[in-house]
């Protein structure tokens, strides 16, 4: 998972210290239902953090939190590094194309409602269908050796920050949030 110090960077610690502390008796439903607002509200950032934080509060059902999660992530991720790679999360440009196709399988995998667990909640997240369309638009860029050559050039001449995201060491969202 792409670190959150890196996606979060610009997110004002003390706002995410209020928001956590506002949660503390909210229960794990409730924080789904806010962390779907705030992405309604196109507040990924306070979606991210909430989706965490109900994660943490009931972890019996951490299915419904991944896959929230995964689905605001991979929209963070889009719109923060800005490269289909990044979404996909492979930190290297010239990975063969199993990488690609195994990356693509389990981020899909993770979303698609035919994979999620019948205890689950029966609505999946407003974040599901635009997250399935990025892999998607990824995909389609990335398994297509002529598209992804031109993409592949255009990217290391205009985007700085997929070099920035590549020197990232990784480590999980868990350590961000308790940070706070």
């Amino acid at each position: 998972m792409i670190p959150l110090s890196y996606l979060l960077s610009e997110v004002d610690n003390e706002a995410i210290r209020r928001l956590r502390l506002s949660l503390i008796n909210t229960d794990a439903e409730t924080c789904i239902d806010m962390a779907e607002d705030f992405f309604k509200q196109q507040n990924i950032d306070y979606a991210i953090i909430t989706i965490n934080i109900a994660g943490l509060k009931y972890p019996e059902r951490n299915h419904i939190h991944r896959i929230y999660m995964n689905a605001y992530m991979i929209h963070k991720t889009a719109l923060k590094a800005n490269n289909w790679y990044a979404v996909l999360e492979i930190r290297h440009i010239g990975v063969e194309i199993e990488e690609i196709v195994k990356q693509y399988r389990t981020k899909f995998g993770l979303l698609d409602s035919a994979n999620r667990c019948p205890t689950g909640r029966a609505n999946p997240s407003v974040s599901e269908p635009g997250a399935l369309i990025l892999l998607n638009a990824a995909w389609d860029v990335l398994s297509d050796p002529v598209k992804r050559e031109a993409y592949d050039k255009e990217l290391v001449n205009l985007n700085e920050e997929f070099v920035d995201y590549a020197s990232l060491s990784s480590y999980t969202y868990q350590h961000l949030v308790e940070r706070f």
